[in-house]
């Protein structure tokens, strides 16, 4: 869209450079006297430097609207990176919430297997001596 614009404004831009230039020069092979030659170049001169001017402003105008264009851009990547990076950090603490349950669930069951093997062994120990001593 840029591209397109810059295109527009370069042609509008050699349009009046090549205005400009065939008045001065029609003007200058004109058959009007010095003083009508001179005051017509004013006028042309004038009207010139009112297009340049309108045109200047064109441009002006179409690039602060670009820029605010820009600026809204920016401000809605940023609010879109900030959403992500949210969701991100909530994914991350659910996660981690889910691996601590899972840890915490694993220690449980092996100290409730070591403790189910420990007294496992302690009858066997039990039972063992029981028989040594009736032996």
């Amino acid at each position: 869209m840029s591209e397109d614009n810059g295109h527009t404004f370069s042609i509008i831009k050699a349009f009046l450079a090549g205005s400009i230039v065939g008045a001065g020069v029609a003007l200058l092979f004109a058959p009007y006297s010095g003083e009508e030659t001179r005051k017509k170049l004013a006028e042309k001169k004038e009207d010139a430097c009112k297009a340049l001017k309108e045109t200047t402003e064109q441009v002006a105008k179409r690039g602060h609207e670009m820029l605010d264009e820009g600026k809204k851009s920016i401000e809605s990547l940023k609010s879109e990176m900030s959403k992500l990076v949210d969701e991100g950090k909530k994914s991350i603490s659910h996660i981690r919430d889910e691996i601590s349950g899972m840890v915490e669930e694993g220690k449980s069951s092996l100290k409730k297997t070591i403790k189910e093997e420990l007294s496992s062994l302690e009858e066997e120990l039990a039972d063992k001596k029981t028989r040594k001593t009736k032996a």
